[in-house]
């Protein structure tokens, strides 16, 4: 079995700058989506990641050898390989039912859904890999399932604008219809299948190095939704041409510099914590159509938002606290 693993504020503060690349591009891959059919945006996107990655994996290999004659990089080994097939898979499959969700749904409620990984990463991890959850991170698993709901479920309906005062907000949660149909079904199964890759990269991390886990994940991805491309979608290049800007931040920030900085982040992070930590998406996503759409934030999305940050705020400094007495801390943290 795995050592506990030690917490980081470094891998926190990394999760965080993932959880606000991620949050922005939902309305990117809402642009994206509106030029190109799912597999098509999500196949690109990843060759795109997986070519900048190799790019810099030769760069950063010339630099070391410049600096050491005899530095040869390290073969792929087993561990590699099977880290990115299985990581690869799940990204594929999960990326899959987000953009489906996306497609067919808004994008505001698919980023409330997906963010339940939250609860389910430390719930799968404590039934499959024996991991414990603390009081701490059941307590903010939900305060931020509230906040995920009020910011995105509720924070949607025509009446949000009108709420005024507590009482508003209240009539506001007993009016809501919250039924699940497809969109929603496919950001759920989105969601665990997101919980399952968290929890992988948890395992491999420690073992593989980041940059290559993370390009093998996107070329894996990218190669499982080729057929589908090829023989069902069949996009014009017009309509590649058209979607390349959101395309290109989809495929070099989304893909290949959050899920390398995702891996990073944590190899030196408890998953439980992790998953808390990127759930900021929701808050970064909502602050990104505020930025960049020109959206206004309600009252339910500015509680939503807040009541994330206190999640995660909690969450941390619980294990902060814990750290500190079990001087799992370095000297210098």
């Amino acid at each position: 079995m795995n050592e506990p693993k030690k917490y980081s504020p470094v891998g926190s503060l990394i999760l965080a700058a993932v959880s606000m690349i991620w949050g922005f591009s939902f309305a990117i891959q809402k642009t994206a989506s509106r030029a190109l059919p799912p597999f098509s945006v999500n196949t690109v996107r990843f060759f795109i990641g997986a070519a900048a990655l190799y790019l810099f994996t030769l760069a950063r290999d010339a630099f070391r050898k410049g600096r050491d004659r005899d530095y040869r990089p390290a073969p792929f080994s087993r561990t590699d390989l099977v880290a990115g097939a299985i990581c690869g898979s799940l990204l594929f499959v999960s990326s899959a039912l987000q953009q489906f969700s996306l497609d067919l749904g808004d994008a505001g409620i698919c980023a409330a859904i997906t963010a339940l990984y939250i609860v389910f990463v430390p719930l799968f991890g404590a039934i499959l890999f024996r991991k414990k959850v603390g009081v701490f991170v059941i307590l903010a698993c939900v305060i931020a399932l509230v906040g995920t709901y009020s910011l995105s479920v509720l924070g949607e309906l025509p009446a949000a604008d009108g709420v005024r005062s507590p009482g508003d907000f209240f009539s506001l949660a007993r009016s809501a219809d919250f039924s699940v149909g497809r969109p929603a079904l496919f950001a759920l199964l989105c969601s665990v299948g997101f919980s399952f890759q968290i929890l992988s990269i948890d395992r491999y991390a420690p073992q593989v190095d980041g940059i290559r886990l993370a390009m093998m994940e996107f070329f894996v991805s990218g190669v499982l939704g080729l057929p589908f491309v090829l023989f069902r979608e069949r996009p014009a290049l017009s309509a590649v041409a058209a979607a390349l800007p959101p395309l290109l931040y989809l495929g070099l920030l989304s893909c290949g510099v959050a899920y390398t900085l995702q891996i990073v982040g944590q190899a030196k992070t408890p998953p439980a914590v992790a998953a808390m930590v990127m759930s900021l998406e929701a808050v970064f996503g909502a602050l990104g159509g505020f930025l960049f759409l020109g959206e206004r934030m309600n009252a339910p999305e500015i509680l939503g938002c807040a009541l994330i940050f206190a999640a995660v705020m909690t969450v941390e400094l619980s294990a902060l606290v814990r750290a500190k007495k079990t001087d799992l801390l370095p000297p210098d943290a």
